[in-house]
């Protein structure tokens, strides 16, 4: 039995599209987190963590993080401080 005729095809058509869907939103939101990353000071790094961070991005991003968007920034600030003390 051919897989057109009993709409598994389409079902998996369906499943590619939503997930495209879903890594395009992903990809999204990591360029805005990386942007928002290098926006933020690096002098203040050390004062940024998981309670702070939203006072720092609010007024950058217009809304508080959720926490994978927290753990993304904090994660990139804290790369972005090693290599500046690597270069220093």
């Amino acid at each position: 039995m051919s897989t057109y005729t009993n709409g598994l095809r389409q079902v998996k058509l369906a499943d590619r599209k939503s997930t495209k869907k879903h890594l395009k939103g992903f990809y999204g939101i990591l360029k805005d987190m990386d942007e928002i990353a290098n926006r933020l000071d690096i002098d203040e790094a050390n004062d940024y963590n998981e309670d702070t961070i939203n006072e720092h991005v609010k007024p950058i991003y217009g809304r508080d993080l959720d926490p994978m968007e927290k753990m993304l920034i904090l994660g990139k600030l804290h790369y972005k401080n090693l290599d500046e003390q690597k270069n220093n």
